[in-house]
């Protein structure tokens, strides 16, 4: 994965699902989530990564409701899907699951993302 965009909307998936799924980003969420997106785009430099995830938050902090940040989270999902391959997008769903289980709790809100996400990309919710 290396166009820009692609890595946005990865940024913008991450970063909805631990935050508008239980309601927090835990550090060991932000840490787990910062890691699978550089893994995922290697070609980031880490400057690079660290001023995409503060636009990502920015981004992510002119949405208003719970249910508009995850409709968006679903977009970037559509688009990564049509952009991706299915590797990459079992990738994406096993580093939710990581993403999810980096503070000791899954949640509810978490698996139902997970679910969702994994329809919209087409490929197994399994982790």
């Amino acid at each position: 994965m290396t166009a820009p965009n692609l890595a946005d909307a990865l940024a913008f998936l991450y970063l909805t699902f631990g935050q508008a799924t239980d309601g927090t980003l835990t550090a060991e969420e932000m840490r787990t989530l910062a890691d699978k997106l550089q893994q995922r785009a290697p070609d980031l430099a880490l400057d690079a990564l660290g001023e995409l995830l503060r636009s990502t938050v920015a981004s992510y902090k002119t949405l208003g409701s719970r249910e508009e940040k995850i409709e968006r989270a679903q977009v970037h999902a559509a688009a990564l899907r049509d952009a991706t391959d299915e590797a990459m997008r079992q990738a994406i769903v096993r580093d939710l699951h990581d993403i999810a289980s980096a503070d000791g709790d899954v949640s509810a809100e978490e698996l139902a993302f997970i679910d969702q996400t994994a329809a919209t990309l087409g490929v197994s919710a399994a982790g």
